[in-house]
């Protein structure tokens, strides 16, 4: 049950990615539920290999999706989620939604800094504010709407029943 939950949750996603997120500019933001999804699921999955295997899968399809170099894009949504899952946990006083939100955010807007940096080679203030900060507002919208579904349906902590023994 759980693996059809997984493959579910790719699958909406990347269906709102293609369809309705691929053609919104939003204040020239190219938004991803893509990067949302996948930092969301690396701040609650508990095993490294599930969370790896969901990030390898997200970042091939986005990299094969994205309209962008398919190895740096797939690296970097590996790589980045990999950091992400080793430093969930710190710090410590810091719940996860918060986490989920820095982490989208930070993670967004060095994506396309990184991205527009490589293409042009150069670097400015009007993409920062024009491209990178919009891309990574509404990019933490999306783990803001994301996260709290994704913890309710897949997510959520089984209640522990205890054996009474008379």
């Amino acid at each position: 049950m759980r693996n059809f939950k997984i493959f579910l949750w790719i699958f909406i996603v990347f269906l709102i990615q293609t369809v309705i997120l691929a053609r919104a500019h939003i204040f020239g933001a190219a938004a991803s539920a893509v990067m949302a999804y996948v930092v969301c699921v690396m701040i609650l999955e508990d095993e490294f290999k599930n969370a790896v295997t969901i990030s390898i899968i997200c970042a091939a399809a986005m990299g094969a999706l994205g309209g962008r170099s398919f190895v740096a894009l797939t690296l970097f949504y590996v790589y980045s989620s990999i950091i992400v899952f080793a430093l969930r946990k710190k710090p410590v006083y810091m719940g996860n939604f918060t986490k989920a939100l820095l982490w989208t955010f930070a993670l967004s807007a060095i994506s396309e800094i990184i991205f527009f940096a490589t293409d042009t080679m150069s670097l400015n203030t009007a993409m920062l504010l024009n491209n990178a900060l919009p891309t990574a507002v509404i990019n933490t919208v999306l783990a803001a709407l994301i996260y709290p579904i994704l913890k309710k349906t897949m997510y959520k902590e089984e209640k522990k029943k205890t054996l009474l023994i008379t």
